[in-house]
């Protein structure tokens, strides 16, 4: 229809006066001057194929570019014969449909036009998502651009599988596309998992534009695998474009989030209470909240009875409902490490009636925001930190405050100015409660020298080792462990005769931590701590002044030490003191002088670097037991090749 041409006439001339008044090029860029400028080393026929009509950037040639704007929308006079031609397509393009193929050259991911410029207009202007086209891959000269390192990728992926328009900005993310679906881009992928794919990655591609994702600083295939990391492949590629749009909405703050450089908020300290209320309206909320008592369940891996980590928050947990009594109740979940048993659990929780649901690993936040997206009504936490989801917020403790206890301890009771330092696995926050010790050890012995080795590296014999260089005082787990019951844990010293006697202990305090979430939620500060942070991710992060942390030590401990001990804690507590503040020097160099402020937040939990008296380096990949790679993969501080991660059965 010629009133069809009118408008989309109007629409071209209006994007023409947008870029010039933006000092942008009006009209579709051609390859061949592209081309003039970077060359090419040759081409390659790719053959027949559904694109994206997003990723159509341009013109093969100059010929017919100033017939078009730079979003494809025509120019020439209503009266023209291009006019007639353009209605005639769109009046085909609605009775039966454009079958030709259009004709187009791929460069860097982007399609230029060789043939069918108005059929591309017209499906442009009915906000069609592809169009058929026969492709020739010009391939780029080499070069050493991030950019042409991030195509040779794609080109790796396409060969597997043969879907254009999953774009990234960053290496290693086709890797990532690939792990997540099982497969590597080694082997060409079945034809049905390439299909589901195709098919919900356009599905939601256009969900995505529709809701206005072109906007975000994110590449659409970074959005595409954080929602397969929700819904999964098969469950993606079975929805209509209805309930993708639907998918697409609930899950459109953990995009939002995650297009943001700072999208996390770390919180030190919870978040006051509002002014309190008048007692008639005191005693009103007291019964209402008597009446139906705030229900918390708890989801775990594993078993308190075996697990350590669990068995302590599991006693937070009941500790939580000694203390506020009939007001809360709890109810746990143990071994639902699996899918299908976590979603049991969810499921039951959500008919007991929980208000708040309990992760404590971070293994489980992909489970825990598939749930959260699944059930907004129903607040959900992950025990963790630096895990980026709006979603779920996660909660953890300044735990390298209590190290820095624990070093100058160590320090104090080291005679030959050794100390080992055992850590469990290269995550987020691990090497900065590794520095502290370093740095609180070095606060009291200057000569002092910390070995470091990992419980999660396999194959090697790290008593031993400390044992050959002469290492009597070790830091080792932070709690006990129920199916080892003989292996020591916290602070101890190896005796002559190669038993260990306890000296101290960090103590995580999960019943007071678990109190004043609760009691956030209560007294609506987790409903402000949102309202006046939208769009961003909220970590807490609470240390030893707020309760949850401290440290114990042996009642064997001379007095000295306790006296020690003290005069730190106080310190900490008052903020005089503090490990990461001052000078800082690595390894390999300072981090910073004499006088600089406290490092922020996020430098600290993603620490990488080691402290100049540590003797030893974080873990290679390959150095690390299956269960420490599942949890370095989630959040750890080390890089990972996701394709091995596939092969070694690890990648989620």
């Amino acid at each position: 229809m010629l009133e069809d041409y009118r408008k989309a006439r109007k629409a071209g001339i209006k994007q023409i006066q947008r870029d010039v008044a933006a000092g942008r090029y009006p009209y579709p860029p051609a390859l061949d001057d592209i081309l003039k400028g970077q060359g090419s080393q040759g081409e390659i026929p790719i053959g027949l194929t559904e694109i994206d009509t997003a990723l159509i950037a341009g013109t093969k040639t100059r010929g017919r570019q100033n017939m078009f704007s730079s979003d494809f929308m025509p120019l020439p006079e209503a009266s023209s014969e291009f006019a007639g031609k353009w209605s005639s397509l769109i009046d085909s393009q609605r009775e039966e449909g454009l079958r030709d193929p259009i004709i187009v050259y791929e460069f860097m991911q982007r399609f230029y036009v060789q043939e069918g410029n108005k059929r591309v207009s017209v499906m442009r202007y009915l906000n069609m998502p592809t169009i058929l086209a026969s492709i020739t891959r010009v391939v780029p000269m080499p070069s050493d651009s991030k950019a042409f390192r991030v195509y040779q990728e794609f080109t790796r992926f396409y060969a597997v599988a043969p879907v254009y328009g999953i774009l990234f900005d960053e290496e290693g993310s086709y890797v990532r596309l690939a792990a997540a679906l099982g497969e590597t881009l080694d082997r060409a992928w079945p034809d049905e998992k390439v299909k589901s794919l195709s098919t919900a990655f356009y599905t939601f591609s256009s969900a995505w534009r529709r809701k206005g994702g072109t906007y975000l600083d994110m590449a659409v295939g970074e959005a595409f695998l954080i929602y397969l990391k929700v819904y999964g492949l098969g469950e993606a590629a079975g929805k209509s474009e209805r309930e993708v749009d639907d998918m697409v909405e609930r899950m459109w703050s953990e995009f939002v989030v995650s297009s943001k450089p700072d999208a996390i908020d770390y919180l030190e300290n919870p978040t006051p209470s509002k002014p309190k209320l008048l007692p008639e309206l005191k005693t009103i909320y007291k019964g209402a909240v008597l009446a139906k008592p705030f229900r918390v369940g708890f989801i775990y891996e594993g078993n308190p009875v075996l697990d350590g980590w669990e068995a302590l928050h599991d006693q937070g947990r009941r500790t939580l409902e000694a203390r506020l009594g009939a007001t809360v109740k709890t109810a746990a979940y143990p071994d639902c490490k699996a899918d299908d048993e976590f979603d049991w659990a969810v499921d039951e929780a959500l008919d007991a009636g929980c208000d708040l649901i309990v992760t404590i690993h971070p293994t489980q936040m992909t489970q825990a925001l598939r749930a959260a997206v699944a059930h907004p009504d129903v607040d959900v936490i992950n025990c963790s930190v630096s895990l980026s989801h709006s979603a779920v917020r996660t909660f953890y403790g300044r735990m390298y405050e209590a190290k820095f206890l624990l070093g100058a301890l160590a320090a104090s009771m080291a005679e030959n100015h050794k100390v080992g330092y055992v850590a469990e696995t290269p995550v987020f926050s691990t090497v900065s409660e590794i520095n502290a010790f370093a740095i609180g050890a070095a606060m009291i012995d200057p000569k002092v020298t910390v070995y470091l080795k990992w419980f999660s590296a396999k194959d090697y014999d790290w008593k031993r080792e400390l044992h050959e260089e002469g290492v009597r005082i070790v830091s080792g787990r932070d709690y006990p462990v129920p199916a080892k019951p003989d292996e020591p844990w916290g602070l101890y010293r190896v005796e002559d005769d190669g038993t260990a006697t306890h000296l101290a202990e960090p103590v995580w305090q999960w019943g007071r931590y678990y109190e004043l979430i609760v009691q956030s939620i209560r007294n609506d500060a987790w409903n402000r701590e949102s309202s006046v942070r939208p769009d961003k991710a909220l970590n807490y992060w609470w240390g030893m002044r707020t309760g949850v942390l401290d440290v114990k030590l042996s009642g064997s401990l001379p007095r000295g030490q306790r006296v020690l001990n003290e005069v730190i804690r106080q310190s900490v507590l008052s903020g005089r003191i503090n490990p990461f503040a001052g000078e800082l020097v690595s390894q390999s160099g300072v981090i910073q002088q004499e006088g600089d402020g406290r490092l922020s937040s996020e430098e600290i939990v993603r620490m990488r670097w080691l402290n100049e008296n540590v003797v030893g380096r974080l873990p290679e990949q390959r150095e690390l037991s299956e269960d420490g790679l599942e949890k370095v993969e989630v959040a750890g501080v080390i890089p990972l090749d996701p394709s091995a991660l596939v092969q070694s059965g690890t990648a989620q």
